[in-house]
């Protein structure tokens, strides 16, 4: 987990500042760490919960920076949204089950996808920046809804 300290001198090494803004959304995705995704419509909404005074356009510009800074991890899960993530490690890579009807999303592990990820790479001369394994199809809940 990327620390202030981290987070300050990173973005300060490449001419960005650490805003109350860029700590908040930070702060909010150690809080929400068990629900892993966030879109920015719903960091605007649990910053706006908490009594923060932010736009949706800031929230967005302080993810475009974050992302670009490889502190976030942008996933285009659902129907076209973008989530972000805390971004972690190759080696701690997670995959993603997605509904196509209610766009839950749910994270699972398996070495064996990340084994095969890696070797591929390497067997084709490849530098391995990121892997991501994602998973279309019906959850239980809405299989449960077509069923009656």
């Amino acid at each position: 987990m990327i620390s202030p300290g981290l987070l300050k001198e990173t973005l300060n090494r490449e001419g960005f500042r650490l805003t109350v803004q860029r700590q908040k959304i930070l702060t909010l995705f150690k809080e929400k760490a068990n629900c892993h995704h966030l879109s920015a419509e719903e960091i605007y909404q649990y910053l706006g919960e908490q009594g923060e005074k932010i736009s949706v356009s800031t929230v967005y510009r302080a993810l475009h920076v974050m992302v670009k800074l490889g502190l976030l991890q942008e996933l285009e899960l659902a129907e076209g949204r973008k989530y972000y993530e805390l971004k972690s490690p190759i080696w701690e890579q997670h995959h993603h089950l997605v509904c196509v009807q209610c766009g839950d999303v749910q994270e699972f592990e398996d070495d064996a996808i990340t084994e095969v990820t890696a070797r591929e790479t390497r067997n084709r001369g490849f530098a391995l920046l990121d892997g991501q394994f994602t998973v279309y199809g019906l959850c239980p809940r809405c299989q449960g809804r077509m069923e009656v």
